[in-house]
């Protein structure tokens, strides 16, 4: 049998993978172009402030989640719509035009914050490991919980954070423990937290003040995983659990 026909595929599959790569080639096409926006409205930012930050809020709200394909191998489960809006609406609730805000390895929660008209969105940082959100230009900061304290901006922002909203990558002690690290080298005296983490690392959570609260952040495709949410503040949205 010759063996080039055994590699032929049929017109069905072919089509389907003719789909595929063009599906792949506009999404890169599109990060392509959010990546030079996104340098556009620094350069405008540097030159006017006040008119860059307004440019600048004006273009990031267009981005959505739809975006961003779940990678499991880099433990990605997005927070369902009704989640990431509760988180989004927590940080206005408790934020003005002059608070500087991280949302720590929580992408969803950030997207959703920039879509909701946020007053300063050159004060709101996304610190995350996977680099398609660098379309977020200066915002986004590459974050490894495995060098708690080694990024991008970390001298600008040591202690001067007024709220994080945070979700560890993994479910484990250490990941926890040093992404909670990040959180103290960050945070201003006073500064607010919430936590997204399964139930299981309540005692951990516990050691840097954050209590349980009667709020189950839900996902889009599901988690088996106990999920809940801790708080180091006076939370309407999420009171403390009795």
């Amino acid at each position: 049998m010759d063996s080039d026909s055994d590699l032929e595929l049929s017109p069905e599959t072919l089509r389907a993978l003719q789909q595929v790569m063009k599906e792949q080639q506009e999404q890169q096409d599109r990060f392509d172009q959010l990546r030079q926006q996104a340098e556009e409205r620094f350069d405008a930012a540097q030159e006017s402030s006040a008119d860059g930050a307004e440019k600048s809020g004006r273009d990031l709200r267009g981005i959505t989640m739809d975006y961003f394909r779940e990678d499991w191998q880099l433990s990605q489960f997005w927070y369902s719509d009704e989640t990431s809006e509760k988180l989004a609406q927590e940080i206005l609730n408790n934020t003005d035009a002059n608070s500087i805000v991280c949302c720590i390895s929580s992408p969803t929660a950030y997207v959703k914050l920039m879509s909701m008209n946020p007053p300063n969105t050159n004060n709101l940082f996304l610190f995350e490991f996977d680099t398609r959100f660098d379309v977020y230009g200066r915002q986004f900061i590459h974050y490894d919980y495995s060098k708690p304290e080694d990024f991008r901006l970390s001298e600008e922002l040591k202690g001067s954070v007024d709220m994080i909203v945070v979700d560890p990558p993994f479910l484990s002690e250490e990941c926890l423990t040093k992404t909670l690290q990040t959180v103290r080298f960050l945070l201003k005296n006073g500064g607010k937290v919430v936590l997204c983490t399964g139930l299981v690392m309540v005692e951990i959570a516990k050691k840097d003040g954050l209590e349980l609260t009667t709020f189950h952040p839900g996902h889009q495709n599901g988690l088996s995983n106990d999920f809940r949410c801790y708080v180091n503040y006076k939370s309407e949205q999420f009171p403390l659990q009795d």
